[in-house]
């Protein structure tokens, strides 16, 4: 089994390669792309799919650049933009990996498409949540995409999507976020 969390420095973004058996799969992949494919190689691993959580306006996604290399198919957050690149993701789409399953679920209010993805233990059990930028360490994803006009109904849907869809995954389900701690992409950044 492959479980790595990938830190970008200086944006303090994380990515995530998940893996069991044969199978890999990337979560909100970075640019530079090796380390995920040295990683799946090590582990006698392909990568087969690719998640993306949001639109990403902090850095640029290798997305694209996993699939050219490996044929990975991309699944993208859908409602924001008109994607050409992957397949739209929808509430409640799963993706065997391995003897994990992986299952989406609609976190709108970072933005109106924000996806988040639980992965399933072997026993079908909730073990990890990758959250994008719904939640940081001591603050929430930026809400202010859609103009002032919008704040509070964003404010209202990531506060739903947290304490509806998140937190009730249970204490023992661990939350994997996009950013770390000292990320400037929550409230900070909307500040400058």
């Amino acid at each position: 089994m492959l479980f790595e969390r990938i830190k970008s420095e200086g944006l303090a973004h994380y990515s995530y390669i998940i893996g069991d058996q044969n199978d890999a799969v990337v979560i909100d992949p970075r640019r530079d792309i090796q380390k995920y494919i040295d990683l799946a190689s090590q582990h006698g691993m392909n990568i087969k799919k690719v998640l993306e959580t949001h639109r990403n306006e902090d850095y640029v996604i290798g997305s694209y650049e996993i699939k050219k290399r490996t044929g990975a198919e991309i699944y993208h957050a859908d409602g924001d933009l008109d994607y050409t690149y992957g397949k739209p993701v929808e509430e409640n789409d799963s993706w065997d990996v391995g003897r994990l399953k992986l299952e989406a679920i609609h976190t709108p209010g970072h933005t109106l498409g924000s996806m988040s993805y639980i992965l399933y233990d072997p026993d079908g059990e909730p073990w990890m949540v990758f959250i994008g930028d719904a939640l940081f360490a001591g603050d929430v994803g930026r809400i202010d995409f859609y103009g002032e006009e919008n704040l509070e109904k964003m404010a209202y849907k990531l506060y739903d999507s947290i304490f509806k869809k998140i937190l009730p995954l249970g204490d023992g389900v661990m939350i994997c976020p996009a950013h770390g701690s000292g990320s400037v992409c929550g409230t900070e950044i909307a500040e400058r």
